[in-house]
């Protein structure tokens, strides 16, 4: 991948590529759906069994989110920590996949939600960046999602 990226198709493609060799996987989303969940649990749970810290949190807000998706989220592998955002009326939209391996980091940022619409052939923009030349704005990423998933709720 070149160290900046327009995707508007098969998100899942260049995500998964970057999983397989990740140790550190954060997603945000503002709704998870089955589908989503479905294609990447394969990777997660690879990811998982080489012992990579995944974190994902995704929202309640506008009752998008399925129940099955985070009953299925919660059953990739016990070792992913999951978390739902309560917005509680206020907008969480946010839509980041924050990869990194030892050397490389990638951040994914734009419409794609966890769901396969979104991670395939939907109509979706995302930019990727490469920790090469956006280190510090992964960083901030980084401490960004940490503050979101530190507020919310594990579910079971």
């Amino acid at each position: 991948m070149s160290e900046v990226k327009l995707i508007t198709k098969q998100l899942i493609q260049e995500i998964t590529t970057k999983i397989d060799q990740a140790s550190t996987i954060y997603i945000l989303v503002s709704f998870s759906m089955k589908t989503g969940v479905k294609l990447l649990a394969p990777p997660l749970k690879r990811a998982a069994d080489r012992g990579a810290d995944i974190k994902i949190c995704t929202g309640d807000y506008m009752y998008v989110t399925q129940p099955e998706a985070l009953e299925m989220l919660i059953h990739i592998d016990s070792r992913i920590e999951t978390r739902l955002w309560r917005s509680e009326g206020k907008s969480f939209h946010p839509k980041a996949y924050l990869i990194e391996g030892e050397e490389e980091g990638y951040l994914y940022v734009g419409s794609s939600n966890l769901s396969s619409s979104a991670l395939t052939n939907g109509v979706e923009w995302n930019l990727a960046v490469s920790n090469k030349v956006a280190a510090e704005t992964i960083n901030e990423a980084r401490d960004e999602f940490l503050g979101c998933f530190t507020l919310s709720k594990q579910f079971l």
